[in-house]
């Protein structure tokens, strides 16, 4: 303990030397006793470039040994995996037009294809691509039905040139029914000038579920077929992005199956679909 001591004393007093020695010298180039010399100056900037050094990081709480890290203080850069394709999104009144949008795609023709029913069932964006003006009029639009649960299993027929789709219809009944469908114009009903508007979007009006109590009353007979015009344009969005995601089909068939009597008439939507 009594060497460690002395050798603390020793460097205490060896730099309390060095302390009185600077400073001497600093008083002597104050008072001009002694000339600048360019030892001293490189020295000197050296030091004090070096406190101001460390000085920065101890202000910043940050350690200065990091710089010798690679990638401690900046990240690696983001690549971004994402592929684009494109996807038909609807206005809810049979026009559709074809948008791009980034997804990670899969490398499987069966997991791609759900992918793909999953994102024409996805809310728009709403960005500038999406919302596109179109002969003079603002694109608006619409969610389409989320049926990807539903999809039982799809398989491709003869060297794939047709894909068949098989999808549940308890399912897709299920989700017509879970559908908030857009208000719709009462005979008599003013409407205010915005309402009014044929360029205004329907998303805008409230919306209602099918047999809550808010809002207006249809019969069930108008809301089934509101419904599977939905389902109509669901299809329709779907059947054209799958053609323009897979070359090689030239044709869609859509199977029914679960139920032998469905609520709703399944013979209005087209079970085959060409190009």
């Amino acid at each position: 303990m009594n060497t460690h001591l002395q050798k603390i004393k020793e460097q205490l007093k060896n730099f309390w030397e060095f302390l009185k020695r600077i400073s001497i010298q600093f008083y002597k180039i104050g008072t001009g006793e002694t000339k600048l010399t360019r030892d001293f100056i490189f020295l000197f900037a050296s030091w004090f470039s070096l406190l101001l050094f460390f000085s920065f990081f101890i202000l910043a709480e940050q350690n200065p040994f990091r710089l010798l890290l690679p990638f401690q203080l900046y990240s690696y850069p983001s690549l971004d995996h994402r592929e684009p394709i494109i996807i038909y999104i609807s206005n809810g009144e049979g026009e559709q037009i074809p948008i791009h949008r980034k997804v990670l795609k899969r490398e499987e023709a069966v997991d791609l294809i759900y992918q793909i029913v999953g994102e024409v069932g996805a809310p728009p964006y709403f960005d500038s691509v999406e919302a596109l003006a179109k002969d003079g009029k603002l694109f608006s639009p619409k969610k389409l039905l989320d049926v990807r649960f539903a999809l039982k299993q799809s398989w491709f027929v003869g060297k794939n040139e047709k894909l068949v789709m098989d999808w549940n219809v308890n399912r897709l009944e299920s989700i017509m029914e879970k559908y908030r469908l857009p208000r719709t114009k009462s005979e008599g009903e003013n409407l205010d000038s915005e309402e009014e508007n044929p360029n205004a979007p329907v998303d805008t009006i409230t919306y209602y579920t099918g047999g809550s109590e808010t809002g207006p009353k249809e019969s069930e007979e108008v809301l089934n077929k509101r419904r599977i015009q939905a389902m109509e344009q669901t299809l329709r969005a779907l059947n054209a992005t799958l053609f323009e995601n897979f070359k090689e089909i030239q044709s869609i068939e859509h199977k029914f199956s679960g139920t032998m009597n469905p609520v709703y008439q399944w013979g209005s939507i087209s079970p085959l679909a060409t190009r």
